[in-house]
């Protein structure tokens, strides 16, 4: 089954010439590139139309700022049931995107199929090895929305199942989302997502500002949760350590982590990351409340782009 690439992109300039032509490599499973042009401001719009002479798969749509408005512009134009989504600046891995689609086909229920997040590129040790364990989790059970694939089908029939929208719609995302792969996580929890580490997805971390405003952002999108869609809230919380589910839960991630290394730096990062809530705990929250203060005054495109991404490098 062929599928479609989708990429959405704001002020990506400087890389999105790299990401198109990486993306133009890939073999006939993909006869769509979809490229979503949302505000841009920097020129980007000339480096798509320059590229569209030299890829006859290339086709270029716009939408209003912020990436939930170009997801569902992506959405309701490509022209296949599998769609990959990736982020502008993202060189996928050789073999990734292959990866994620035998996922999707392997998985009669999977409605998602995710890249698996893996830090790197930061500073030397010892300060870089702390920012890698940081940023590292055990048994990844997300979506990263760097690098991730959809099932149209199977991904509308679970919005309809949750009463998000009418059955045989179309999938669509709230567009005041802090972010889009955490709802999308929620919705998706459990035999509907599939985690390949066979798709690896690489990014840097430069500083512990980085991880302070990965934190952040990732605390605002579950605060939103909890205050704006509170039935995903409960079905994301089962995914939560707590003095019932720990031993479940980390069982399952034991289970998932690539090898006894992955294991060992998946505990040292959750370890790491509470303390750094604990020490710098009133930080992150001034923060995650700028960026839902943000949201709310309908500045929700801008926070998308802009409130706690980390670089990403792909393969």
């Amino acid at each position: 089954m062929t599928a479609s690439i989708c990429l959405p992109a704001y002020n990506e300039v400087r890389t999105i010439e790299a990401t198109l032509t990486e993306l133009s490599r890939l073999g006939p499973e993909v006869d769509e590139i979809l490229v979503c042009l949302n505000g841009c401001t920097d020129g980007t719009e000339r480096v798509v139309e320059a590229f569209r002479g030299r890829e006859p798969r290339l086709a270029v749509i716009e939408s209003e700022l912020g990436k939930n408005n170009a997801w569902n512009a992506l959405v309701a134009r490509a022209r296949n049931r599998r769609l990959v989504f990736t982020d502008a600046d993202v060189r996928p891995a050789e073999g990734s995107i292959s990866a994620l689609l035998r996922a999707l086909e392997r998985s009669p229920r999977a409605a998602v199929a995710a890249a698996f997040e893996q830090p790197r590129g930061a500073p030397p040790p010892p300060l870089g090895t702390v920012l890698r364990l940081l940023t590292t989790s055990l048994g990844q059970d997300y979506i990263s929305g760097r690098l991730y694939a959809i099932d149209r089908d199977r991904l509308g029939a679970v919005m309809a199942d949750r009463g998000l929208l009418p059955a045989g719609a179309l999938p669509r995302l709230p567009v005041d989302l802090v972010t889009e792969d955490s709802w999308l996580t929620a919705l998706v929890a459990g035999d509907a997502l599939v985690v390949v580490p066979e798709a690896p997805i690489h990014f840097e971390v430069d500083s512990m500002a980085d991880v302070i405003r990965a934190l952040a952002r990732n605390a605002a999108a579950r605060e939103q949760l909890r205050s704006s869609y509170p039935e995903l809230y409960r079905r994301d919380g089962a995914r939560l350590l707590s003095a019932q589910s720990a031993p479940r839960i980390l069982l399952d991630r034991l289970r998932s982590a690539p090898g006894p290394f992955a294991v060992t730096r998946g505990l040292g990062g959750m370890a790491l990351r509470a303390a750094i809530h604990r020490v710098l705990g009133a930080r992150i929250r001034a923060q995650r409340d700028r960026i839902l203060a943000d949201v709310s005054a309908g500045r929700g495109g801008r926070v998308m782009a802009t409130s706690g991404r980390l670089p990403s490098k792909g393969g």
